[in-house]
């Protein structure tokens, strides 16, 4: 046998399954980056929404948008869009942390300077104490798709999640695979779920402290002057980076009742923190929903202590809809 020959053929057969590979990922671009990938009717795939954002952070489609954690996700930016008569992405990831909500916060900003509205959920990566905040979770963040040189990143997709991606989007153009994510984000996460069971919730609601009812606590407070929240420095960046047309919400999520009770020291001293912050800004506003009231100690209303239901999503959007209208020179 010819061993010289053998290597040149098993090199050169490598080689050019690696080229095939290469131009599937390239033409079915599933990421939707690719500078020169053919037109095609393309969604979002991506099981991790870092990958599947990124393309509609750049869709000029849209001029508003919310970003925050899987605490915001449930708000249908189509009822927003009605509501406000703007064009709204919902760009909460799960657990995202503020860098990473910031660095999607920027990519947007980037391709919309005339933004409308902005929507920023503040739950507990907002809350946090200390200023160490973690930069990513475990779950993988492609820095290289957060920039404006799409050229680029053409170096990171020769990779078996790149391949899979692109599979799976093949299997959508086929019309084997539905789309992972509408093309404005949204996706209602909790059809996954298994049917709403009462005593299921129940278990996963007392995992949390009792509630006291002490109705509408925790109120913003600075009764403790030295707790270092450093995340909301990042989050002063990002509003400071807003255009004079952006109209800004800070919404904060209805939290289970016993989760609130549990952390409300935190929270009420967070929510001070905040109301400090808006006073230095205009078109700026709070709707702080994370209180003890009756919504949010009915169980009926969530899916464990950090989720409400779609149910209970789409009846808070009004409100939060009439707080991104209403004037705040």
């Amino acid at each position: 046998m010819n061993w010289s020959r053998y290597l040149k053929f098993v090199l050169g057969s490598a080689l050019m399954v690696a080229v095939v590979i290469y131009a599937f990922i390239l033409v079915l671009d599933p990421y939707q980056n690719v500078p020169f990938s053919p037109a095609l009717n393309r969604a979002p795939v991506s099981t991790n929404q870092r990958f599947s954002y990124p393309t509609i952070a750049r869709d000029p489609g849209f001029d508003s948008v919310v970003i925050g954690t899987s605490t915001s996700r449930l708000l249908d930016p189509r009822l927003l869009g009605e509501l406000t008569g703007a064009s709204f992405a919902n760009l909460s990831m799960n657990s995202a942390t503020a860098y990473e909500q910031t660095r999607l916060f920027e990519l947007f900003l980037r391709h919309h300077p005339a933004m409308r509205f902005l929507v920023v959920g503040i739950d507990e990566v907002w809350c946090a104490t200390g200023r160490d905040a973690e930069k990513y979770t475990f779950r993988d963040f492609p820095e290289w798709m957060y920039d404006e040189n799409r050229w680029n990143d053409l170096t990171y997709l020769l990779n078996d999640k790149a391949l899979e991606d692109a599979v799976r989007m093949f299997e959508l153009l086929i019309g084997k695979r539905e789309e992972k994510y509408r093309h404005d984000g949204y996706r209602d996460f909790t059809l996954s779920f298994p049917a709403w069971d009462e005593k299921v919730v129940g278990a996963r609601l007392r995992e949390v402290r009792e509630p006291g009812r002490k109705l509408g606590m925790p109120v913003p407070e600075w009764k403790r002057p030295g707790l270092d929240f450093g995340s909301l420095l990042v989050l002063r960046g990002i509003l400071q980076r807003l255009p004079v047309t952006a109209r800004t919400v800070l919404f904060l999520p209805p939290l289970h009742g016993g989760y609130i009770e549990a952390a409300a020291d935190r929270l009420g001293e967070c929510k001070g923190r905040l109301l400090s912050l808006l006073s230095t800004l205009n078109r700026t506003a709070i709707l702080d929903m994370m209180v003890i009231s009756p919504a949010t100690l009915d169980p009926h209303n969530y899916w464990d202590p950090l989720h409400v239901t779609r149910d209970a999503a789409v009846r808070l959007t009004p409100a939060l809809a009439r707080t991104l209208l209403r004037d705040k020179s």
